[in-house]
């Protein structure tokens, strides 16, 4: 039986990190959810820090598991939202238009949540935000 051309683990191994740095990358996984959503992608800054540290600590994978996923909870709530809004409006016939101010409301309300998330990890406790689906592990 030969040797298979490639070798059978790969020729790294992920390097384990320092408490000090999961909870500031813990915290970051949640404050680049604010940064990147001047960029209009909110879900990409908790993205990065997922697939970059997932396999080098649980601790950065659950805070950037719960920040992707309250981005991605937060733009399916706005899509309907908007969606109820628009219909709305156009059922009264453009009087409804004055209800749109309550969009922003869940864009607050993630930036509460957000801060508090990011506050709890940098003090390295566990945050699961309320009312989000649960798609990234």
């Amino acid at each position: 039986m030969s040797q298979p051309p490639y070798p059978q683990q790969p020729p790294y191994a992920p390097v384990p990190m320092p408490p000090s740095d999961e909870r500031m990358w813990g915290m970051f996984g949640h404050l680049s959810a604010i940064a990147a959503t001047f960029v209009g992608l909110p879900f990409l800054g908790p993205l990065i820090v997922f697939l970059v540290f997932k396999d080098r600590s649980g601790f950065v994978r659950g805070h950037s598991a719960e920040a992707l996923n309250m981005t991605i909870s937060l733009i399916v709530y706005e899509l309907v939202l908007g969606l109820v809004l628009g219909v709305f409006t156009l059922v009264t016939l453009g009087i409804g238009a004055i209800f749109f101010f309550v969009a922003w409301i869940p864009a607050v309300v993630f930036l509460v949540f957000t801060i508090l998330a990011a506050v709890a990890a940098n003090r390295g406790e566990v945050y699961r935000y309320p009312l989000i689906f649960r798609l990234v592990r």
